[in-house]
């Protein structure tokens, strides 16, 4: 909410950390194909080598969730700036029509939009 208790979203916001997510998300698919290709079978004892594959096989799932959820949460946020902007544009649309039929101000002198 604004100071002035108005509800704003600010779209371009939203896409950036949008973006940013979805640099995460690559991040996190390199971090998994990195350790995929790790091997642990020359640290010198079998109860290492078993540690370290233990320890491979749960951070490689780890990221891979991390991974998904990041991509899910991306996801979700380009729909939700898509709908405010569709929204936004629906009700201008609108409000634009109405004052064109009531002879008030035409499309042009319409207010922006507080959506982006």
């Amino acid at each position: 909410m604004s100071s002035s208790g108005e509800f704003t979203v600010d779209v371009e916001e939203l896409s950036s950390l949008s973006t940013r997510l979805e640099l995460c998300t690559e991040s996190m698919k390199k971090a998994s194909s990195d350790l995929r290709s790790a091997t642990f079978s020359d640290l010198g004892s079998s109860p290492i080598d078993r540690a370290g594959a233990d320890f491979k096989n749960s951070w490689e799932y780890g990221i891979s969730q991390i991974a998904e959820i990041t991509d899910a949460i991306h996801q979700g946020m380009q729909t939700t700036a898509r709908a405010y902007n569709e929204t936004d544009s629906a009700i201008h649309q609108a409000l634009a029509k109405g004052h064109d039929q009531s002879g008030g101000p035409a499309a042009a002198d319409a207010q922006a939009s507080p959506f982006g």
